[in-house]
């Protein structure tokens, strides 16, 4: 693998000098400001009466500890696993709203720890049938794709699979990716990628890379890119944010300073839905301290549009943000 270029990343730092400037500090949900900037613009003054977007927690637990994410740090977590008439109750609900992007099968975990996540894919498939929209989307770490599984997630129906993978120098890939193992998951996504090119899948699912912008990543860019591009391999690489965790935010993982975020579209565009049923304000809430309502036994629709979403929305447009998560979200 490639040796670090200390010269790498000096343009994100001049972005980073001019977004400063030219727009507020906005969560990590996208690596270019204007973006959020303009959703922030459009949905806090039309937000829709359903989500566009759905995060589905089908089984809690991550068998990562990345320096970058909080995950496995909760004082109060819960554990357990989605039952297949919660799932199917959601989906089913979801795919009656009509303007809805995406459904993600995975929130606050590793999708992979579920191993009736493939079998859950399918269902969203089947489901929407010849239907372009909406998406479903995976991140995963792929310390757990064995190859079985890569063949099955290949045929589930999958659109988009994105693999958290944070630097190509196995020294920087095990210090921020404990206890997970570089050569190990490297062979992994490596035969997932030979798996696909054997059955010419290069359309559906496309395959990503994710990494955080963390200093070693930053300085060694260039060959992260080039290395992916080789394998026909999507790369993106995100801002680091502090996911509302001092631990994380101590780590001094960027080489930016971290600022409060300023503006925020999730509330207005996206929803969160643990295993129980659980509606959270976002994906860095995994200690629940919104909580919005349960889709258990209610709609989706009708927590969406109810008095704490409302609430959680007004205060965004206000900035009244006292005792809210979001008042110690910060990023880089």
């Amino acid at each position: 693998m490639s040796t670090i270029n200390p010269f790498e990343g000096t343009i994100y730092k001049i972005r980073y000098q001019v977004s400063k400037v030219v727009l507020p500090n906005s969560p990590s949900a996208s690596s270019i400001p204007f973006v959020e900037y303009i959703k922030w613009q459009y949905f806090k003054n039309f937000t829709p009466n359903y989500p566009f977007s759905i995060d589905i927690q089908t089984r809690s637990g991550c068998n990562a500890r990345c320096t970058f994410c909080g995950v496995g740090r909760e004082e109060n977590k819960i554990k357990g696993v989605m039952s297949d008439d919660l799932f199917h109750k959601i989906v089913d609900e979801a795919l009656t709203f009509p303007l809805l992007q995406k459904i993600n099968p995975f929130l606050l975990n590793d999708p992979l720890v579920d191993k009736k996540l493939e079998e859950r894919i399918e269902y969203i498939s089947r489901k929407k049938g010849k239907r372009r929209l909406p998406q479903v989307r995976l991140i995963t770490n792929a310390g757990l794709m064995t190859e079985e599984r890569a063949y099955r997630l290949l045929h589930s129906g999958l659109d988009e699979l994105n693999i958290s993978f944070h630097s190509i120098v196995p020294d920087v890939y095990e210090a921020m990716m404990t206890p997970l193992k570089f050569d190990k998951v490297m062979e992994n996504v490596l035969k997932l990628v030979e798996l696909r090119d054997r059955m010419r899948a290069r359309k559906k699912p496309r395959i990503n890379v994710w990494t955080v912008l963390t200093r070693p990543v930053e300085r060694n860019l260039r060959n992260e890119k080039s290395y992916w591009k080789k394998l026909g391999v999507g790369f993106v690489a995100r801002k680091l944010d502090n996911r509302a965790n001092r631990t994380v935010e101590d780590a001094r993982l960027g080489g930016r300073p971290m600022d409060l975020v300023q503006i925020c579209p999730i509330p207005f565009w996206r929803a969160w839905v643990m295993w129980n049923g659980d509606m959270i304000m976002c994906c860095v809430d995994q200690e629940r301290t919104n909580f919005l309502g349960n889709c258990a036994h209610r709609s989706m629709r009708d927590i969406w549009n109810d008095t704490a979403y409302q609430t959680l929305r007004q205060n965004w447009r206000t900035r009244n943000l006292d005792g809210l998560l979001c008042n110690r979200c910060k990023g880089s």
